[in-house]
This record gives structure tokens, sequence and C-alpha cells, in this order.
């Protein structure tokens, strides 16, 4: 009987994760879902078959992915800090949580920017596809060293953190290499 009790509040911890601590606003900065969305939208920009594509088509593509990326996290989110505290589904919970994920946005919306930017100046979509891959990469970098010297490291510390970085990075371009 106390096995079996201690099975059930094991899985309720595994399937319900606490909710997110009151001290932490869900409207706050969240640099994860930034990351997130530089390293999903570098991924599929890598996955992108340009001789079939045009402009419209890939910028459409990473625009609709970008809502679907932001509604997914906040409705999973959201649904999860419910069930975790029997909450009924609530407009201004799950708005709360759409700010918090928009975050993404942000992320996500340097390399589409970078798209934009090289369709502007009439690039290839090769290239600018291939532009909007490497800046994922470099967004990605660029932010672990920044949050390398935030957290106060240097030498050998932030060296390893930048190279964290860097190996996400240099997987969405491997990504990119390997499907063209």
């Amino acid at each position: 009987m106390v096995a079996a009790t201690h099975a059930r509040v094991l899985l309720d911890q595994a399937m319900y994760p606490p909710a997110r601590p009151q001290s932490q606003p869900m409207d706050k900065v969240d640099p994860r879902a930034a990351i997130y969305g530089t390293i999903s939208i570098g991924a599929l920009l890598s996955a992108e078959s340009v001789h079939q594509e045009t402009y419209a088509a890939t910028v459409g593509a990473v625009t609709i992915t970008l809502l679907i990326y932001v509604l997914i996290h906040a409705y999973s989110d959201y649904t999860g800090e419910r069930l975790a505290s029997g909450e009924a589904l609530k407009l201004g919970g799950l708005a709360r949580t759409l700010v918090s994920e928009g975050w993404l946005l942000v992320g996500a919306g340097i390399p589409l920017v970078a798209l934009l930017v090289c369709w502007g100046l009439d690039t290839s979509l090769s290239t600018a596809v291939t532009v909007a891959v490497w800046t994922s990469a470099a967004m990605v970098l660029i932010l672990e060293v920044v949050s390398g010297v935030r957290a106060g490291e240097s030498g050998r510390d932030l060296a390893f953190q930048t190279a964290a970085g860097a190996l996400f990075g240099l997987l969405v371009i491997l990504l990119r290499i390997v499907l063209h």
C-alpha cells in the first residue's frame, strides 16, 4: 500500500509539475523562449528547399510556424499549470502565458528579419536562407556569451559556455548542410 501511494505521488509529480513560482511573473523576459525560437526557426530554414519555394512561401511558412510555436508553448504551459493547480481555463491566464511565450517571436524574429532584408536586397532565396540560418546560429552563440558575461564568467568557464552555444549553432548549420 505504501509503495502504491509512493508510486502515485511520483507519477503525479511527473505528470503535473509544479506551477510557475509567484516570484517569477509570466510576463517577465524569458530568454529560454528566445533561444528556442532562434534554434527552431534556424532548423526550419535549414530544411527549406529553396529550389521548390519562393520568398513569399518561405516567409509565410516561417511566420505560420512562429505563430504555431507561440500558441503551442503558451497553451501547453498554461494547461500544465492548470492541471497542477486544478484551475479552470481562463482567458486572462492564457493571455499572460501568451505574453510570456511571445519571447519566441523575439528569438525567431531575428532570422526572419535577416530573410526579409535579403529579400529586400533582391538576393537569391538560397543565399537568404543561408544568411538566416547563420544568423540563427550566431544568435545562439551571442546569447551564450552575454549570459556568461552577465554571470561573471571569464576564461575557461566563459569559453565552455560559448562552446555550448556554438555547438547548437553548428547543429543548425549542419542540418542545412546535410539536407542540401
